[in-house]
């Protein structure tokens, strides 16, 4: 048995939870809702219709991946049937292997097939002007839902503690999504001693604190692929060019490395 006989069995355990596929029905409903719903609320061109498509997925996206992942491993450990997947011939590594690509493919798979059904009613209802370059959107969003999902599986290694697993996905979802434009204003007003001023004309470390939010990581690599109402912070004259486009991905990519390594540090050493 290895990592890939790992992830089979987790895709496959996955496709039966019904609450989960409830959400990903929700979020192809959203998706393609919106298509209809934005000759109401915007502009009627492609690029304004991804906009708010991606405004959409933004906020219901990383729910999606921190639930597939939360408790990916916890469970297994607190029910006993880790102990018994470890007894065959595979490492803990070839286990954490298999844990990510199987929940990554359970994130992706439903959610880059909505997204492609929704674009493609977009262009026909918004015209193609732009749509050559939709596969950098679903690139983007597959960053970005994967960000989340190495979130959650590092959470889910590192404690054997349910609530604490719920409370770190949780507050990682409020901290890192709702409330990440809110938290960075209200530590630059303070720092500048509430100067409120300051928030229209941020300094050059403020727009890279900004910019490690995933949220605005994804806004920002949308921003680099399309004319699109996003990010323009960083893509204004005389911006720095450690807010490029590029720093986008290495934002999520170390969003989705970090809490694996951290976790697997303590997972790897952990009694089971």
């Amino acid at each position: 048995m290895s990592w890939h006989s790992v992830a089979y069995k987790d895709v496959n355990d996955a496709s039966r939870s019904r609450g989960l596929w409830a959400l990903f029905v929700l979020l192809a409903v959203l998706s393609v809702g919106y298509t209809f719903a934005h000759t109401y609320l915007g502009e009627s061109t492609f690029h304004a219709f991804l906009g708010g498509l991606a405004g959409v997925v933004g906020v219901t996206l990383p729910p999606l991946a921190l639930l597939v992942g939360y408790k990916s491993v916890i469970h297994e450990r607190t029910s006993g049937s880790l102990f018994l997947t470890l007894s065959f011939p595979h490492s803990r590594r070839d286990f954490l292997a298999g844990k990510l690509l199987g929940r990554s493919a359970v994130l992706l798979g439903p959610t880059l097939v909505a997204l492609t059904i929704a674009g493609a009613i977009g262009a026909v209802r918004y015209g193609t002007d732009g749509v050559v370059l939709f596969p950098w959107f679903l690139l983007a969003t597959a960053l970005y839902g994967l960000a989340f999902v190495g979130l959650a599986i590092g959470f889910s290694m590192a404690t054997t503690v349910n609530r604490w697993v719920t409370l770190g996905a949780l507050g990682a979802y409020f901290i890192l999504v709702t409330f990440w434009g809110g938290l960075h204003s209200m530590i630059l007003v303070i720092l500048h001693r509430f100067d409120v001023s300051v928030l229209s004309n941020m300094p050059d470390w403020a727009l890279l604190f900004r910019l490690v939010g995933p949220n605005e990581a994804y806004d920002r690599l949308l921003r680099a692929g399309f004319d699109v109402d996003l990010a323009t912070r960083y893509a204004a004259d005389g911006a720095p060019v450690y807010v490029d486009w590029w720093m986008g991905i290495v934002v999520l990519v170390v969003w989705f490395a970090v809490p694996l390594v951290v976790g697997f540090r303590r997972f790897g050493s952990a009694d089971l």
